[in-house]
């Protein structure tokens, strides 16, 4: 007895640390590599870097990818894209890769990368993205993912190989994925840094220097940043999709290579290992889990990955039901996991897809995930994690929300924001675009609120619930797999208003016969896939299947196209 008591008193210890006081990224002293590094030049919370793009005319044309399911997707009626040429004309070789989460992969192209008078030629580009790829397709500001070495091994960026500019359409303050970042890294959970960059394209015949707008610049999760947070970078690394609460799928290794997404490693001792990790959350019994866990899981990052999770309402990520937008390490030094949060652009409320910015400042702390995900549920029986993850929720809503360095954050991002923003809608303007199809911004309550209120609410929310006065807003699945759904509406409460804008042909704001018949015959062609003008039972199973996401087994949104990279992440 005295020996459990003391481990689970050393387990409390362990996981509740002081919450760094310092400007979240820079250097501390529990940092593995506190010495000054070459990217140190990209990053910093309030940076603003001036790119320019330039991009052949034939090039950009094969970025466009293949249409995905979505009827309000990219490249549809209005969005004033030219069909993406057919594949092989980007990067030589191999096959392509199967379409990504929604449907649809990206090609890497040639392209010169232009950075304050500097030129760094012939490197890689394509786009990114799902929803923001989706929401952005009628517009030129799309989210790019840049690789300087695609081309020429020796070629790099101030240390870097490979940036993600992301266009924050989703969020229209376009502050809240740099903010979430610093929130997590000053909570000692290895985040990607932040930046931002004014983005201007050149494509000779379209765009001359276009000004496109700001982006949040991100640090790419690969073996760089692995080394730096690990000290090794020769372990598995895994972006899942399509696969919430970390789902066991059998005893056989292939099975689990798609859905999981291996980005590195991959040797059979280590897709074994993963294999037994998530039949110990999913199969082990109490007794078992509660022995063995912290053998698997670094227990003591979750707890604060979780924390500022749910104090961020991250919903799309490891709380999300989609499964996806984060990545999982096993670490060769410890043979335990970890999650690593990425793509935050909808964190501070700013979910748009199920739950009103009110909902989300009241998540709940003891259920703020969304379906089942029996890795938070069991671990939270555990009384000494919960007790540390209770504590952890208490020292960021005391320390870190309620203080004076995020709210001084928070100022100076806006701050350095204000000017791009009103370059960006300017732009945007003379270029006389108008809504953009897909989510957009906004949600059922209307769009996200305000970082500072956010904070302030969140903050209150979360010692209330803590106090015991409150138990908070439970999130639940629209609709989603067996057991997975929620409440009624259906896909039908998300699909209705970009289904009608991407069939309203006169913009009435309805429907006649005509647009809807014109709208069905669209979905005919792109689902017809053998091209012979009917549609047999699989082609009609994939066409509806693709209109509502859900867990999947195909590899991950924005897929790449071409040869796969077995250098690095």
């Amino acid at each position: 007895m005295v020996r459990r008591l003391w481990g689970a008193f050393a387990i409390v210890i362990a996981i509740v640390g002081p919450i760094a006081a310092d400007e979240p990224g820079a250097p501390r002293a529990n940092d593995p590599s506190p010495k000054k590094r070459a990217t140190d030049e990209i990053f910093g919370l309030t940076k603003v870097h001036q790119f320019h793009l330039l991009i052949s005319a034939k090039d950009y044309a094969a970025m466009e990818p293949d249409m995905g399911g979505f009827p309000f997707g990219p490249g549809g009626p209005g969005s004033g894209n030219p069909a993406r040429p057919g594949p092989g004309q980007g990067r030589p070789g191999g096959p392509p890769a199967a379409p990504g989460f929604n449907g649809f992969e990206f090609e890497y192209v040639h392209g010169d990368f232009q950075v304050e008078g500097e030129t760094i030629k012939d490197v890689g580009v394509r786009y990114k993205g799902n929803a923001t790829y989706m929401a952005s397709s009628g517009a030129a500001k799309r989210s790019f993912k840049i690789d300087f070495d695609r081309y020429d091994d020796n070629q790099k960026f101030h240390g870097t190989r490979k940036l993600n500019l992301n266009n924050e359409v989703m969020d229209p303050t376009r502050v809240h994925e740099a903010l979430a970042y610093a929130v997590f890294r000053a909570a000692d959970v290895p985040a990607s840094r932040t930046a931002f960059a004014e983005v201007r394209l050149t494509v000779p015949g379209k765009y001359d220097a276009e000004y496109l707008g700001v982006y949040t610049l991100i640090e790419q999760v690969d073996k760089a940043f692995l080394k730096t947070h690990f000290k090794n970078a020769k372990g598995l690394l895994l972006k899942p999709e399509g696969v919430g609460g970390m789902a066991y799928l059998g005893d056989d290794p292939a099975v689990y290579e798609k859905p999981y997404n291996a980005k590195s490693g991959g040797s059979k001792d280590e897709w074994q290992r993963f294999i037994e990790f998530t039949k110990l959350i999913h199969r082990g019994d109490d007794n078992q889990f509660r022995t063995e866990i912290g053998n698997y899981l670094d227990i003591d990052q979750f707890v604060r990955l979780l924390a500022v999770n749910v104090m961020l309402s991250s919903l799309d990520g490891a709380l999300g039901g989609m499964g996806h937008n984060y990545y999982l390490y096993l670490s060769p030094e410890s043979n335990r996991f970890v999650f690593i949060p990425w793509d935050l652009d909808i964190t501070f409320g700013g979910f748009p897809m199920f739950f009103s910015p009110e909902q989300q400042m009241d998540l709940s702390i003891e259920h703020p995930h969304q379906g089942d995900n029996k890795l938070i549920d069991r671990l939270l029986t555990m009384p000494e994690v919960k007790q540390a993850y209770r504590e952890r929720l208490r020292q960021l809503a005391e320390e870190v929300f309620s203080g004076d360095q995020l709210a001084n954050q928070i100022a100076a991002v806006e701050a350095v924001m204000k000017d791009p923003i009103a370059r960006e809608k300017k732009a945007a303007d003379d270029r006389r675009e108008g809504g953009v199809p897909g989510f957009g911004p906004l949600g059922p309550g209307g769009p996200p609120t305000s970082a500072r209120t956010f904070v302030e609410t969140r903050a209150e929310s979360v010692m209330t619930q803590l106090a015991g006065k409150s138990k908070g807003f439970v999130p639940t699945m629209p609709f989603g797999p067996p057991g997975m759904g929620g409440p009624g509406g259906g896909p039908g409460r998300v699909f209705a208003k970009p289904a009608l804008q991407f069939a309203d042909q006169n913009k009435d704001g309805k429907l006649s016969p005509e647009e809807l018949q014109s709208a069905a015959g669209v979905l005919f062609k792109r689902w017809d896939k053998d091209g012979n003008g009917t549609l047999d039972e699989k082609e009609i199973e994939g066409g509806i299947n693709s209109l509502v996401p859900g867990p999947q087994s195909g590899p991950p949104g924005g897929g790449e196209r071409g040869r796969p990279d077995r250098r690095r992440p």
